[in-house]
């Protein structure tokens, strides 16, 4: 074959596969398998955020599915609720999706806006006394005001909750709480209890707990009980986004001028300049052969309690809210305090000065 035969025969291959590459391979026949599945519009997205993924949530159960978080925003502005009241909404609606009640989540919405409306607040939310308080102190329970996981062989607890699955749990309560809540009480504070734990154990709990033969969530001096129901989630477009269900502390405050919260575990919260950071209260630390911690640990509520007393001596003397007097006691007040010592002050001109100068305090991390 002479050269020109040769380009001849190239060119004639190279259309052969030019052709083969333009023309596209058929499509597999489809498959019922890859067929998308076809969905209902959901009835509630107007007032829902977007379900978490099961593995994101703690205490999500797994054959029940992500619980709905609604928008609290959306629920305000649809029904005209204050911010606690929309919360209490998304508390009843779990209540009835937890139990399977009849209707589906169309009626288990309208039903919650229902009991709303008709002052059926599972939290006891004693709207009165808050709104006149002069302060309000939120207090976490787990490893904040009791330790519910004690060893049956330490002998350290100070009672035996029974839980609906019928598991008794041993509960430490922290020291000097009985004097704590009724000397904020008697202050004129408001004092709420919220975990982020489930609410079937949490209130279980709380019947266990008596005070004066009567449980602690119904105790005069508990102005609301919240649990894991309550916690809320929140869209960008309501301000800064939060992805993890959280405590928030404008159920209580709207301004956020006179409440703060006592609690171990700051992740689930995220108004970190109102946030009173609390050593982990561990029973066996307090039951251990260790004095000097025993001792740390019985004064730490006690502490809380001179905190809150020292910021309404600053507040009557010097005027401005309670929540900027206690500010150099929060997460974010501590970091300006320490600065502050580091570069010479005592640590009570530090505690004066991030009082004199609030914004020295950042709002959040």
């Amino acid at each position: 074959m002479n050269a020109a035969d040769r380009l001849a025969t190239l060119l004639s291959v190279a259309g052969l596969l030019g052709a083969c590459a333009s023309t596209p391979a058929p499509p597999p026949p489809a498959s019922a398998a890859a067929a998308p599945a076809l969905t209902s519009a959901d009835p509630l997205a107007e007032v829902s955020l977007p379900a978490l993924p099961l593995w994101t949530d703690k205490y999500a159960d797994p054959d029940a599915g992500s619980p709905r978080y609604l928008d609290i925003d959306a629920v305000m502005a649809r029904h005209g609720l204050t911010r606690w009241q929309a919360v209490e909404v998304q508390n009843h609606y779990r209540d009835q999706a937890d139990v399977g009640a009849p209707g589906g989540p169309e009626a288990w919405y309208a039903e919650a806006v229902r009991r709303v409306r008709a002052g059926d607040y599972e939290s006891g939310y004693d709207a009165e006394r808050i709104g006149s308080a002069p302060f309000v102190v939120v207090f976490d329970l787990d490893e904040t005001l009791y330790d519910q996981r004690v060893r049956a062989e330490a002998g350290c607890h100070d009672l035996v909750a029974t839980q609906p699955s019928g598991k008794r749990r041993r509960i430490k309560l922290v020291p000097g709480w009985q004097d704590a809540l009724a000397r904020l009480h008697a202050l004129g504070g408001a004092v709420v209890l919220f975990s982020a734990n489930l609410d079937a154990p949490t209130l279980a709990n709380l019947t266990a707990w008596t005070w004066g033969g009567v449980p602690i969530r119904d105790r005069p001096e508990i102005a609301a009980v919240m649990t894991n129901s309550y916690l809320i989630m929140q869209s960008k477009a309501a301000g800064d986004p939060i992805s993890r269900p959280s405590k928030d502390l404008r159920l209580f405050d709207e301004s956020l001028s006179k409440v703060i919260i006592v609690d171990n575990m700051p992740l689930r919260i995220f108004h970190h300049a109102n946030t009173r950071r609390f050593h982990e209260f561990q029973a066996d630390e307090r039951c251990g052969a260790d004095p000097a911690m025993a001792a740390a640990i019985d004064g730490a509520l006690p502490e809380v309690v001179r905190e809150v007393e020292d910021s309404l001596a600053w507040m009557k003397a010097h005027g401005g809210t309670f929540a900027e007097a206690y500010r150099p006691f929060t997460m974010l007040g501590q970091d300006v305090v320490r600065v502050l010592v580091d570069g010479g002050l005592s640590e009570a001109e530090a505690v004066t000065y991030v009082r004199e100068h609030p914004e020295s305090v950042r709002d959040a991390f």
